[in-house]
C-alpha cells in the first residue's frame, strides 16, 4: 500500500497531480506584470498629451501664417482704394501714348480724351480702372502678388469674373463687405481677398451706360497673396516645434523609466526583506522598521518627484527641496549647492538641519565632489581628505554627491553627519543606506533641475527674437492685450510706437545681409538700454520694430519716439571695418483710447503713422491721426 501510495504522487506518474505553485513566485509574477501595465499606460498616455499639444501647437501656427496673409492681402487692398480715389478724384491722369497704352476706346466719348503737347506728344487720359488694370499687369511680372478688378457686367472680357468671384460680386450684393478663401492658383496655395467697388461720380463717365447710379456696387477687386513663401518661412518654427516636443518626450520617457526602475528596485528589495523575515524571528522587528523606512521613503522621494515635476521655476523647486528634505534625511543636516550659469561659483541655495554650511558661496575646484565627477565620502577625519570650504575642526564626516543631468554637472547635494550615537558609540559618518537614497534623491533632483533649466531655455525662445534679443510678436500680441486689459481697469492710457528702418532693402543690398543682420542686433540692444522696466521692446517682423509703453500719453510717447529717433540718428557702426553710414528710422505713434480700443485697432493706428511718417520723407515721428508730426 505504502508503495502504491508513492507511486501515485510521483511527479513522473501521469495521473495529472502537479505540486502546488509557489504563492511568492506567483506574487512576484502579478507584480512584474502590474509593473509593466502600469509603465506602458504611463507611456501611452504621456505619448498622447505631447501628440496633442504638438498638433494644437502646430494648429496655432498655421492659423497665424493665414492671418498674416490676410493682413497683407488686406493692407494691399486698402493700397489700390487709396490711389484709385486719387485718380477718380482727379478724373483719371494723363500719359503718353504707347502701344501698351493706347487710347481707351470707352472714353471715345470725351472731347478731351487725348490731347497734344506744344512739343508734339500725344497724351491719352487714363481713368481709374485702366490705370488699376495696368497696375496689376506690371505688379504681377514684379512680384508673386496678384490684383484683378472685375464686375458681374464688365465692359471688357478681360475683367470677366472667375467663378469665386462671380460669388463673392454676388454676395457683396446681398450686403457682405469682405469675402476670402485659400485655393490654388496655378498648382501654388493663395489667400484671396476681395472687397466691393461702389460707383461714383468718376465712374459715371464709363459706366453710366450700364444703369448704374452713385452708390451701386458696380464690381470688386481680388488681391491674392501667395503662401508658398509663409509656409517655407514656417518650417524653421514647425522644426523647433516638433524638436522640443521630441526631446520633451524623450524626457518624460526617461522620467517614466527611471521611476519604474525604481519601482522595481524598491519591489525587489521588499522581496528579500519578505525571505529574511521567514529565516529568522530575531530580524523580524529590525526588518519590518527596515521595510517601513524604506516605504516611507519611497512616497517621500515620490512626493518630492511629484512636485518638482509640477514646478515652473527654480524658486518653487527650492521651496519643496527644503520642505521634503529634513524628512528624507531627519538625521543629516544637508545642503543644495547649485552651479552658476557662467560655472565658476557653486552657491548655496537651500539648507536644513542642525549645522548650517561654513561658507555660501565656494569656488567649485575646492569641492573633491566636482573635481571627481563622483560620489564623494569623508568617514575617517584623520585620514580622509577634507574638502577645502569646510571649516577645521569637523565633529562628523560628511557624504557630497553631484547632480548630473544629460551629462552636465548641476551642482552638489551635501550631508553632514550631526554627530556621534548615542552613548558616545562609534558609528558611519553617513549609513549606508542613507547615501543609496542620497544618491537617488540627487538623481531625481538633477532630472527635475535640468528639465527646469530646458523649459527657461524653450520658453525664452518661445517668446524671444534670435537675432535682436527683442520680445517677438507672438509675445508683443500676448502682453499688449494683456497690458490694455489692465489699462482700461485703471483707466490709464497705453502707447504703442512702431519703427521701421529707412531704405533697410537699399541697405542690405549695398553692404550684405550679414551688415544687416549686425544693425538689427545693434538697433535691439539699443532698444532694450532704452525702455523702461515696464515697456516692452519687440520685434514686429523684418525690419519693423513695435514698443509698448503702459501709463504713457500722447506726448510723452512722442518724445520717447523722438528721443530714440535722435539716438539712432547717432548711431555709427562699423561691420567689417566698413563704416555702414548714417543710419535713420521713421516712428509711428498711437494712443489708448485716443486711437483704438483693442490690440488690432491700435496697431492698425501705429501702423498708419508709420507709413504716413515713410510717405511724407522719412526720418520723422508721426501721430496717428496726424495730430502731431516731429
Amino acid at each position: 500500500m505504502a508503495s502504491m501510495d508513492a507511486s501515485n504522487v510521483s511527479p513522473g506518474s501521469g495521473s495529472g497531480i502537479s505540486a502546488p505553485e509557489d504563492p511568492r513566485n506567483n506574487a512576484a509574477r502579478i507584480g512584474r506584470t502590474r509593473i509593466r501595465s502600469y509603465t506602458w499606460i504611463l507611456i501611452t498616455g504621456w505619448t498622447l498629451v505631447i501628440a496633442i499639444s504638438l498638433g494644437w501647437n502646430l494648429y496655432q501656427d498655421r492659423q497665424e501664417i493665414q492671418a498674416m496673409a490676410l493682413t497683407m492681402a488686406q493692407i494691399n487692398f486698402q493700397k489700390d482704394v487709396l490711389y484709385r480715389r486719387w485718380a477718380a478724384i482727379h478724373g483719371g491722369v494723363y500719359v503718353p501714348v504707347t502701344p501698351e497704352t493706347p487710347p481707351n476706346p470707352l472714353l471715345a466719348h470725351l472731347p478731351e480724351r487725348d490731347l497734344t503737347t506744344p512739343s508734339g506728344r500725344r497724351l491719352t487720359l487714363l481713368n481709374p480702372a485702366y490705370m488699376t488694370r495696368q497696375v496689376y499687369t506690371f505688379s504681377r511680372k514684379e512680384s508673386d502678388i496678384r490684383g484683378h478688378i472685375t464686375s458681374l457686367k464688365p465692359l471688357r472680357p478681360e475683367n470677366r469674373p472667375d467663378p469665386w468671384e462671380a460669388q463673392a460680386l454676388k454676395s457683396f450684393e446681398q450686403g457682405q463687405t469682405e469675402a476670402f478663401v485659400i485655393e490654388p492658383l496655378e498648382g501654388q496655395p493663395y489667400l484671396r481677398l476681395m472687397r466691393p467697388f461702389k460707383t461714383d461720380k468718376g465712374c459715371l463717365q464709363c459706366h453710366a451706360q450700364q444703369g448704374y447710379r452713385e452708390g451701386d456696387v458696380r464690381g470688386g477687386v481680388s488681391v491674392s497673396i501667395p503662401l508658398a513663401p509663409l509656409y517655407k518661412a514656417q518650417k524653421r518654427t514647425m522644426l523647433t516645434i516638433f524638436l522640443g516636443h521630441g526631446l520633451l518626450w524623450l524626457v518624460g520617457l526617461a522620467g517614466i523609466g527611471l521611476g519604474r526602475r525604481r519601482l522595481i528596485t524598491a519591489w525587489q528589495q521588499q522581496e528579500c526583506a519578505e525571505d529574511a523575515l521567514l529565516q529568522s524571528n530575531h530580524q523580524l522587528q529590525s526588518l519590518v522598521e527596515e521595510t517601513g523606512r524604506l516605504n516611507r521613503e519611497i512616497a517621500l522621494v515620490s512626493e518630492m518627484a511629484d512636485h518638482l515635476h509640477a514646478c515652473m521655476t527654480r524658486e518653487e523647486a527650492h521651496q519643496i527641496i527644503k520642505r521634503l528634505a529634513p524628512r528624507l534625511f531627519p538625521e543629516q543636516s544637508g545642503a543644495l549647492l547649485l552651479l552658476n550659469p557662467s560655472r565658476n561659483i557653486l552657491e548655496t541655495t537651500v539648507f536644513w538641519g542642525e549645522t548650517p554650511p561654513d561658507q555660501s558661496v565656494i569656488d567649485p575646484r575646492n569641492c573633491w565632489v566636482l573635481r571627481r565627477g563622483r560620489p564623494y565620502l569623508l568617514q575617517d577625519l584623520d585620514v580622509d581628505l577634507v574638502c577645502e570650504h569646510l571649516s577645521p575642526p569637523l565633529a562628523a564626516g560628511y557624504y557630497c554627491v553631484p547632480l548630473v543631468a544629460q551629462g552636465e554637472t548641476l551642482g552638489v547635494l551635501h550631508l553632514r553627519a550631526t554627530g556621534p550615537a548615542p552613548g558616545g558609540e562609534a558609528r558611519p559618518a553617513i549609513s549606508e543606506s542613507c547615501r543609496s537614497l542620497a544618491i537617488s534623491v540627487a538623481e531625481h533632483l538633477a532630472l527635475s533641475l535640468g528639465n527646469l533649466n530646458l523649459q527657461e531655455a524653450l520658453r525664452h525662445q518661445a517668446i524671444r527674437d534670435p537675432l535682436t534679443g527683442l520680445f517677438n510678436r507672438r509675445f508683443m500680441l500676448e502682453t499688449l492685450e494683456r497690458e490694455l486689459y489692465r489699462m482700461r481697469r485703471k483707466e490709464a492710457e497705453l502707447a504703442v510706437i512702431m519703427l521701421d528702418l529707412d531704405y533697410f532693402k537699399r541697405f542690405n543690398d549695398t553692404f550684405g545681409h550679414s551688415a544687416g543682420d549686425a544693425l538689427l542686433s545693434a538697433l535691439g540692444r539699443l532698444l532694450l538700454s532704452r525702455v523702461r522696466k515696464e515697456d516692452v521692446a519687440c520685434r514686429y517682423g523684418g525690419e519693423e520694430f513695435t514698443v509698448i509703453l503702459p501709463e504713457t500719453s500722447l506726448k510723452t510717447a512722442l518724445d520717447r519716439a523722438e528721443e530714440l529717433r535722435q539716438l539712432v540718428h547717432g548711431l555709427h557702426l562699423d561691420h567689417h571695418g566698413q563704416s555702414l553710414g548714417p543710419i535713420t528710422i521713421s516712428l509711428g505713434v498711437a494712443v489708448y483710447p485716443q486711437h483704438g480700443k483693442d490690440p488690432d485697432a491700435l496697431l492698425r493706428a501705429a501702423d498708419a503713422a508709420l507709413y504716413e511718417a515713410k510717405h511724407t520723407g522719412r526720418d520723422r515721428v508721426v501721430a496717428a491721426g496726424g495730430a502731431n508730426q516731429v
